[in-house]
This record gives C-alpha cells, sequence and structure tokens, in this order.
C-alpha cells in the first residue's frame, strides 16, 4: 500500500528540497571582490584626466555589464521577495554595512602614511575585496539559517 502524504508532509518535503537547493547554490567567491575591484577601478578613473579616464570607465562598464551577465546565467534558484525574512534580510543589509564601513575606514587609516588618492583608493579596495571574500560563506549561511526555507507562492 502507498503512502499518500498528507498537504503538510508535502509542504514541508518542498520547503527542505528549496532549502538544500538554496544551500547548494553560493555566490563565487570572486564575484564580490571582481565587483569590488571594478568600483575601485572607476573610483581611480575619477582622479584622472583625458584618454586614461576614458579607457578606465569603459573597461568598467564593460566588466560589469559581463559580472551582471555571468551571475545571472549561473543563478538557477531565484530568490524572490517572498523568501527573505526579516532576520535575513538584517544580516544581509548588516554585512553589506560592514564592507561599506571597511572602504571608508581604510582610505582614512591610508592617508594617515600616503597622501595620494590613487594609493588610498587603491588599497582600499584591495582591503574590502579580501573582507568581502573572506566574509560571503559566512553571511551566506546566517542569511540561509534566517530565511526558514521559505517557499515561494
Amino acid at each position: 500500500m502507498d503512502h499518500v502524504p498528507s498537504p503538510a508532509e508535502a509542504l514541508a518535503e518542498i520547503e527542505r528540497t528549496q532549502q538544500r537547493a538554496y544551500a547548494t547554490q553560493r555566490l563565487s567567491l570572486w564575484y564580490l571582490p571582481s565587483v569590488i575591484a571594478l568600483v575601485t577601478i572607476a573610483a581611480i578613473a575619477v582622479e584622472l584626466d583625458g584618454a586614461a579616464q576614458i579607457v578606465l570607465t569603459v573597461a568598467d562598464v564593460a566588466g560589469l555589464g559581463a559580472l551582471t551577465a555571468t551571475l545571472a546565467a549561473r543563478m538557477r534558484v531565484k530568490w524572490r521577495p517572498g523568501t527573505w525574512t526579516v532576520g535575513a534580510g538584517v544580516w544581509m543589509a548588516l554585512w553589506l554595512l560592514s564592507i561599506c564601513a571597511v572602504w571608508g575606514v581604510v582610505p582614512v587609516v591610508v592617508g594617515s602614511f600616503a597622501d595620494s588618492a590613487l594609493w588610498q583608493k587603491a588599497i582600499a579596495g584591495v582591503v574590502t575585496a579580501i573582507y568581502a571574500a573572506a566574509t560571503t560563506r559566512w553571511v551566506e549561511n546566517q542569511v540561509l539559517a534566517h530565511s526558514a526555507g521559505k517557499v515561494v507562492r
């Protein structure tokens, strides 16, 4: 005799399947540092003039477009607004704020050693990219743990 699952059991199985799918889909560790590197290049381009500024800006826009296309092509499970709980959103917001804080504090610290705005921006970009790469998996785990595996309806 086959066991016919109740609607609650079926929904629970769907939620477990979705939770496993989210857990296996991770943001590539190179993605956010690459975005930070491109934004850093854009910030450096602002300090330059002429052809160097134009070349860096065009390369930067092309790079951001390529990264966006790559991410879109790789995402199999789509996060929808309904999957985000307040807790998951808070963890993500705090992480993004911490990245901004690192990006804002490092140039001030570097500025006490070097007067060059280019060096301040370049070092801030490198440190921020390393910080983002080092914390990505931990934050993904926090967001996943606080998303409660909600099923998108």
